[in-house]
């Protein structure tokens, strides 16, 4: 195969291609004599010039050096830091072409990435139906967080010494590859349309206070992180300061912050959290609240939940609630069924699917989601569900062996992007269910652990795309897989 393939493409060489169609991961396909390319930022139809990154045997990697041709279908994006951020990959591109397109990769890893015979793998894509599209396709994000920092780093040797020179302290968004500078942000498109508001008064703020930002190789700076929450359905916002700050620096900064933001419409909550490890993230925040409470409500379905800083909530709400009746039409539940929900988070599927089965068993290794899980089936009056605490595989191997408390009709598996954890995805099997219900966020590894499914006795009925990040190459999937 190599033989033919393009024995001259090496890193820094330009070439001229044209942008075939758009693969798993967000970035365009070309070829160069028979050698796959991946372009980054591009899309089907653009004639470019590109630079080569990478080169193995099989494919090649290149980024856009400039483009030649526009695509057909190509628009205008409506956000200004469009290529620069990061965050969105197909705002140039209509919002049917994306949903068509994310489809279509779907159908194409299952195809081409399941570990089985290649006569079997032809009809996994026969499987797929028409991608349900999000509700909203812009400001559709209930959480968003930004980091501050300097948008320049520099550093030079002084006797010896690394010195850091940093300039423009901002706040905004990590690109791509660049985690120890920021690129400023004035909007955003995908949160909420009151957000550049918000940013100009924290850019306010900084000017006013002067106020330290964090640079993470120094580890010194006060300001690190904003996290914003919204309830799409309640209307209630959340404003938290992640600081490095010691008790007697606290004080002051408490009252300069109920200052500036203390005072703004549909503020429920108004936090302080001290972060001063070198983690991305503090292992046990110590929250303080100045205004409200330190969570916000939102609501799916009839259901209410408490969502803190650090909750696993889905993004898109409204999405959500498309999602969740994905799985519970895959799921066909009766009154008579036992449902394990593993990875089950805070608990809002298990909570969702109650109302249509006998019981529900949800697994989740996080203390603080299992914690929050409780707290809300109790508010929303959900008794015929109960919660194990713990990895999944261990839970399975341990507590909930088959053959023991349990018998489960349908299992629901929502694993991280790395999928099932082996063992996790042998005790699944070992209980036998009628229908397992795989929701992914990574259609690579589930197609990895459908192949495992498939061999042992399951056969794939549907699977389902929804569409939960527009703008984005992320793609959700409900797959029914069927005990034969």
């Amino acid at each position: 195969m190599s033989t033919i393939l393009a024995p001259s493409v090496a890193p820094g060489q330009q070439h001229t291609v044209t942008i075939e169609k758009l693969t798993f991961g967000g970035s365009g396909l070309t070829h160069i004599g028979t050698l796959p390319v991946f372009v980054t930022d591009s899309i089907p139809g653009q004639q470019l010039e590109i630079v080569i990154t990478k080169f193995k045997d099989s494919y090649a990697e290149a980024k856009v050096k400039k483009v030649l041709k526009k695509a057909k279908d190509e628009i205008q994006p409506r956000c200004p830091h469009f290529h620069d951020c990061g965050g969105c990959v197909w705002q140039n591109l209509p919002y049917d072409k994306q949903i068509s397109y994310k489809e279509d990769i779907v159908r194409e890893t299952l195809m081409h990435v399941t570990p089985v015979d290649e006569s079997e793998r032809k009809t996994l894509g026969g499987r797929v139906l028409n991608i349900v599209p999000s509700p909203q396709v812009f400001y559709y994000r209930n959480k968003m967080e930004l980091s501050f920092g300097y948008q320049i780093m520099r550093s030079e040797e002084q006797n010896g010494r690394r010195i850091y020179i940093d300039e423009n302290p901002s706040v905004g968004l990590h690109q791509p590859g660049e985690w120890s500078t920021v690129l400023p942000i004035t909007e955003c498109h995908l949160y909420d349309e009151q957000m550049s508001m918000l940013l100009s008064d924290v850019r306010r703020f900084m000017e006013q206070t002067h106020l330290s930002v964090y640079n993470p190789k120094t580890q010194k700076g006060m300001l690190r992180t904003l996290l914003l929450r919204r309830g799409v359905h309640t209307g209630e916002q959340m404003i938290c300061f992640m600081v490095n700050a010691r008790k007697k620096e606290l004080e002051p900064l408490f009252q300069s912050f109920m200052r500036a933001f203390g005072g703004r419409p549909h503020l429920a909550s108004l936090l302080i959290v001290e972060h001063t490890g070198g983690s991305e993230r503090p292992e046990l925040p110590k929250i303080h609240t100045l205004v409200g409470k330190p969570t916000i409500t939102e609501r799916l379905f009839d259901l209410n939940f408490e969502i803190s800083p650090f909750s696993f909530f889905q993004t898109n709400t409204l999405g959500a609630e498309k999602l969740y009746r994905a799985i519970a039409e895959a799921a066909d539940l009766t009154q008579r069924d036992t449902v394990l929900d593993l990875y089950c988070g805070m608990g809002t599927i298990g909570q969702y699917l109650a109302r249509f089965c006998h019981k529900v068993v949800g697994v989740e290794s996080h203390p603080s989601a299992i914690d929050d899980a409780l707290k809300s089936a109790g508010r929303n009056k959900v008794a015929n569900i109960s919660f194990y605490k713990g990895r999944a595989e261990q839970v399975l191997l341990q507590q909930l062996k088959p053959g023991g408390k349990y018998t489960f009709d349908v299992i629901i598996v929502d694993p991280p992007r790395a999928g099932l954890h082996p063992k996790a995805r042998e005790a699944v099997i070992a209980h036998a269910p009628k229908r397992i219900v795989y929701v992914s966020c990574n259609t690579a590894t589930f197609a990895r652990d459908l192949g495992e499914f498939l061999k042992q006795g399951y056969e794939l009925r549907t699977v389902q795309p929804v569409d939960l990040f527009p703008h984005t190459a992320h793609i959700e999937t409900v797959a029914l897989l069927q005990k034969k």
